[in-house]
């Protein structure tokens, strides 16, 4: 339990810290067209293995795939931290996204081998914790790391952290997989997972070409092409899917009303999610004009709250079941994304509660989710149900963050973020004045995820039964 939770804190550190980092990152290395795919190629990654990770687990143990997601996460670090261009730090999040996608499921799925029962939740929700401790300390230290370091060590940090990762794995995991995991007679569907990424990438390039680029019109010819080959590729990615031994997503499940209707919450819970986690430390530091670890403020706001949220989550979701929690959560999202787009002019002490309220609906959501989908499926199922789960919030997340980056990229364009980090007082204000149009994206995400939560069950099973509910 010791590694998994440092595992977590290693891929936590990064998500928080590099958010902070981004403006100064883009005023050194340009190419603020591609600013979005820093996030969207990190998410797009991880996403795309989750469900790999999932399945390797379920038939060579939890362990072996561990070591290896943390090994990958440490090479992205270093590819990241060297990058001398945009493209090449988006290879190495590209390439941290891989690791990240399986440390995160995995860990997950090892809490669920270790905690059934009434203590599931709970031991969730200390998971989310300890991610949250990372979170809250990631904004402040990344901000603090670039104001004396540089940005490079942001990357550089997760180097120590991820060897003394592989160590304790080394030395302390015992398997957790349940007797009889390996089904090496089954092959894993690469095929389905390439599919998935080039569909998914050409459809991004839908929302994220660069303003005056070729075939950049609305109905220009590169995002009718790029349309046309992620859509192709979907397709084919859902025809494999049904005729694949061991499927990227597991479309049977979703004949569980219960599991799909996770999925579709999910999918908008991470749209609204990642595109906050992206958004905020723009918004501080470009429009309000403070420095990077000012604008860490916003994120450790908010992943304090996603903290708090998850745990209390953890806590009350065999109380009150399935329904209430996440339809909560969801409704303090809605109501935190309003209080942003209505007012992204706010002062500072505003706009840091507004976010530490958007953590806390996350946090609350997020955590209920999870229990739901590892509830109501069969034991050897687990691995790939809850990585298909985070498949699809990832997914949201990857299209929130390409659709909002999309739109404020088109409407300000490389006015903002070529040159020093602060800007002419003209172009901070249109900047948040532009941004609050953007934030109304996230606030369309959170009230569909808000409608998708009221359709699930209304207890968990084990509340269901007499004295189940406080184990």
């Amino acid at each position: 339990m010791v590694a998994v939770l440092v595992g977590v804190l290693l891929a936590a550190l990064d998500a928080t810290v590099v958010g902070t980092a981004m403006p100064t990152i883009i005023a050194t290395l340009g190419g603020v067209a591609l600013y979005p795919w820093v996030f969207a190629a990190y998410l797009l990654a991880s996403t795309a293995v989750m469900p790999v990770f999932g399945g390797l687990s379920d038939r060579l143990g939890r362990r072996t795939p561990f070591v290896a997601a943390v090994a990958i996460f440490s090479a992205g670090s270093l590819l990241a931290g060297a990058a001398p261009t945009m493209l090449a730090l988006i290879a190495g999040r590209g390439l941290q996204g891989i690791g990240a996608g399986g440390i995160f499921s995995l860990a997950i799925i090892i809490v669920g081998d270790l905690f059934p029962g009434a203590r599931h939740g709970r031991m969730l929700g200390l998971l989310s914790a300890v991610w949250g401790v990372a979170a809250i300390t990631g904004p402040i230290l990344g901000g603090l790391i670039v104001d004396q370091w540089g940005w490079r060590w942001v990357f550089y940090l997760n180097l120590p952290f991820s060897a003394a990762v592989i160590l304790l794995i080394l030395l302390g995991f015992r398997e957790t997989a349940p007797a009889g995991f390996a089904q090496g007679r089954r092959r894993l569907d690469l095929a389905g997972a390439a599919l998935f990424l080039v569909g998914v990438t050409a459809v991004l390039l839908v929302f994220l070409q660069p303003r005056g680029g070729a075939g950049a019109g609305l109905l220009g010819p590169g995002r009718l092409m790029a349309a046309v080959v992620g859509l192709g590729a979907l397709a084919a990615f859902v025809r494999v899917e049904r005729t694949s031994d061991d499927p990227l997503v597991a479309l049977a499940l979703f004949r569980e009303a219960p599991f799909a209707v996770g999925c579709l919450a999910g999918f908008f819970a991470g749209a609204a999610m990642f595109g906050a986690i992206l958004h905020l430390p723009l918004l501080v530091q470009w429009g309000h004009g403070t420095d990077a670890t000012t604008a860490g403020l916003s994120l450790m706001a908010t992943s304090g709250g996603w903290a708090l949220g998850s745990f209390a989550g953890g806590q009350l979701v065999n109380r009150f079941g399935f329904r209430r929690i996440a339809v909560s959560g969801m409704a303090v999202m809605t109501a935190g994304y309003l209080a942003l787009a209505w007012r992204p002019h706010g002062t500072l002490r505003f706009l840091i509660a507004v976010a530490g309220v958007l953590g806390i609906g996350m946090g609350l959501v997020t955590i209920t989710l999870i229990v739901a989908v590892q509830s109501l499926i069969r034991l050897e199922q687990r691995g790939i149900a809850t990585s298909a789960m985070l498949f699809f919030r990832n997914i949201g997340g990857t299209v929130g963050v390409a659709a909002m980056g999309g739109m404020l990229t088109a409407r300000l364009g490389v006015q903002v973020g070529e040159g020093a980090g602060a800007l002419p007082p003209a172009l901070a204000a249109a900047f948040v004045v532009e941004m609050g149009a953007v934030l109304w994206l996230g606030v369309g995400s959170a009230l569909l995820g808000l409608a998708a939560t009221c359709f699930l069950p209304p207890a968990t099973p084990l509340s269901r039964r007499p004295g189940g509910a406080m184990g």
